[in-house]
C-alpha cells in the first residue's frame, strides 16, 4: 500500500497549533488512521475542508465549578465531506474532543455495516459502529491525555483488523486497487482512463464506492486533485499556478481557480494567505 506516503491530507490551518493537537498511528496503522487528535475551547471557528478522511469523534464535557469533573456525552461518528463547512467554538468552553481521523476508503474496515449515505452527517457511532462503540467506550476516560487516548485507540482498532470478512476483502481489492491509481495520477484521470486501468465497469465501481465511502468515484477522484494541490501550494515555496494547471489535468487558469474555490470556499490566494497567518 504505497499510496498511504503520498497522499497525506492536511488542513485549511495546517500551522495552526493552538487549541489542536495531533499524533501519527503506529507503524500497522498508517494505511488506516491519518492522525489520532484532540481539540478543546480555544479553537476558535475555522473552516474544515474536504480532506478523504472520516472521524471517529469522542466528545468530554467538564464541570465548570468543578473542572476534574468530567463525563463522556457523546461518542459519533462524522461522515467524509465533499465540501467545506466552518466548525463552531463550543458553546461550553469546557468542552474537550478525542478523534481517529480515518482514511475514508479505511472507515469500512472497522464498520459492521454499510456506510452507504453517511457523507456529510455525523450518527451516533453505535449506528454503524456497534463493535468498535463497544469496546471503545469500555476503555476510555474522561480524563485521558492525548497519547493515553492514542494507545487505547491503537489497541481497539489493531483487533477489529484481525476480523475475517470474505465480501468486504474481495470490495475492498477494487476500492484500494481504484483509490491507489488516483492518488499516484493525483486524481488526472477521466473516469473512461480509470476504469481501464483497473479493468473494472462503471456500474460496478460506482456500487462499491457508494457502499465504502458513500461518494462517487468522480468526486473522490476530484477531491484527491483538490487536495494534493492544496498540499503543493502549502508545501512548496516554488508553486507556479501555471505548472499546476498542466501537472495536475486541469483545462486552464480559471478551471483550476474555480475548482479550488469550489471545495475551499475561498480563492487560491486567499487561502493561502489565511493558512500562513491563523
Amino acid at each position: 500500500m504505497k499510496y498511504q506516503h503520498t497522499f497525506f491530507p492536511i488542513t485549511a490551518t495546517p500551522f495552526s497549533t493552538v487549541g489542536y493537537s495531533e499524533v501519527l498511528p503506529c507503524r500497522e496503522l498508517l494505511p488506516y488512521v491519518r492522525c489520532f487528535w484532540t481539540s478543546d475551547s480555544q479553537m476558535s471557528n475555522s473552516p474544515i475542508i474536504p480532506d478523504l478522511c472520516a472521524d471517529i469523534m469522542i466528545h468530554i464535557e467538564s464541570n465548570p465549578d468543578a473542572d476534574d469533573e468530567r463525563e463522556i456525552t457523546c461518542i459519533g461518528f462524522c461522515g467524509v465531506s465533499d465540501k467545506m463547512f466552518v466548525s463552531q467554538k463550543p458553546a461550553n468552553p469546557h468542552q474537550k474532543i478525542f478523534g481517529i481521523r480515518l482514511y475514508a476508503w479505511q472507515a469500512q474496515r472497522f464498520a459492521d455495516e454499510r456506510l452507504s449515505k453517511t457523507a456529510n452527517d455525523f450518527f451516533d457511532l453505535r449506528n454503524h459502529f456497534e463493535s468498535l462503540e463497544k469496546i471503545l467506550r469500555a476503555k476510555i476516560f474522561p480524563t485521558m491525555t492525548l497519547n493515553e487516548f492514542q494507545m487505547i485507540a491503537e489497541s481497539v482498532l489493531l483487533s477489529l483488523l484481525d476480523r475475517s470478512d470474505a465480501n468486504l476483502l474481495h470490495t475492498e481489492t477494487l476500492v484500494m486497487e481504484a483509490i491507489s491509481t488516483m492518488i499516484r495520477t493525483r486524481g488526472s484521470l477521466s473516469q473512461q482512463q480509470l476504469l481501464q486501468d483497473i479493468h473494472a465497469s462503471e456500474r460496478q465501481l460506482e456500487r462499491v464506492f457508494e457502499h465504502t465511502l458513500s461518494l462517487s468515484p468522480k468526486k473522490i477522484s476530484s477531491i484527491i486533485r483538490y487536495q494534493s494541490l492544496w498540499q503543493e501550494v502549502c508545501r512548496s515555496p516554488d508553486f507556479d499556478i501555471q505548472d499546476s494547471v498542466f501537472a495536475y489535468g486541469y483545462f486552464d487558469q480559471a478551471h483550476l481557480l474555480n475548482d479550488f474555490r469550489k471545495y475551499h470556499g475561498m480563492s487560491l490566494s486567499e487561502a493561502r494567505n489565511f493558512a500562513f497567518n491563523s
